[in-house]
């Protein structure tokens, strides 16, 4: 529980609010400053703006989320709630509410959304996250003036690795590989896991179609690493299929991405470890 006193800048933070946070009754200062000084400065105007909005309305809700440092150096998140006790001609005079440290909840819903977002085995990006991604790579290229690339990745020969030396070992390999073609790319790119041994790349911020040439030839190499386990070397490589936006007749994101897919099986039948530009033709 605490109590602010707005003329006076002074407040009162009950010993459970400060034990809450490893302090010593007390020991938190008996300020507006003190308080501040321990608020996380990525949160601390959205706080201040809260405050500011409760001071021109008296008679709303305050409600807000934010972190603060804790007396062992830990950041909590705090969920404060609290509401005007006095006030006179429209002008706040004191408030008290309480804070409730919801720092598992926050951890909990983050845990949530990663694995909402991201694959479990390599921690890439997963068919969800790669949907947004993309959407934002194509509404980026038309403000820009652009082009990116999608790029849909099937490795070769991984299922009779799979089959001779286990899944185990199967997913040691993707993981692997999945780092090294993560690393091929550019800051900004995007390598997802569609499941399986299917992966695809967006190549963002492109001048031209030809400027993937370089791009393409790092994701190959890269799926061709050799894996070294248990005495063996294993080494798969990887049929590519390329599609670009923007195209002459307005295409969708899923258009894109059934284009790439079918580009790769193009490169497939050319005899892989290749790529395949998608052709309408």
């Amino acid at each position: 529980v605490g109590i602010w006193d707005m003329e006076t800048g002074e407040a009162y933070h009950s010993q459970q609010m400060a034990a809450m946070l490893g302090y010593a009754e007390g020991e938190l200062g008996a300020n507006r400053e003190a308080w501040a000084a321990i608020v996380h400065p990525d949160d601390l105007a959205d706080a201040n703006r809260q405050i500011a909005i409760l001071n021109a309305h008296p008679d709303s809700p305050y409600a807000t989320t934010f972190r603060v440092k804790a007396r062992d150096g830990s950041q909590r998140w705090i969920e404060s709630r609290g509401r005007v006790i006095e006030h006179r001609n429209g002008k706040v005079l004191r408030m008290a509410g309480t804070h409730l440290d919801i720092t598992e909840r926050r951890q909990y819903q983050q845990q949530l959304e990663h694995i909402a977002h991201y694959d479990s085995l390599t921690g890439l990006p997963n068919r969800v996250l790669l949907a947004d991604r993309l959407q934002q790579a194509m509404l980026h290229t038309q403000r820009q003036g652009r082009t990116v690339a999608v790029a849909y990745i099937d490795l070769d020969g991984f299922k009779a690795i799979n089959d001779q030396y286990g899944h185990d070992t199967g997913d040691q390999l993707l993981t692997s590989l999945s780092g090294h073609m993560k690393r091929a790319l550019r800051e900004g790119d995007t390598l997802a896991r569609m499941g399986g041994d299917e992966f695809v790349a967006i190549l963002r911020d492109l001048t031209d179609a030809t400027s993937t040439t370089p791009l393409l030839a790092r994701l190959l190499a890269a799926a061709g690493e050799a894996f070294h386990t248990g005495g063996h070397v294993l080494r798969v490589s990887a049929s590519l299929g390329v599609t670009f936006y923007p195209q002459a007749d307005g295409v969708e994101a899923d258009q894109l991405l059934r284009q790439a897919d079918q580009a790769m099986y193009q490169a497939k039948l050319a005899g892989k470890n290749r790529y395949h530009v998608f052709d309408n033709e």
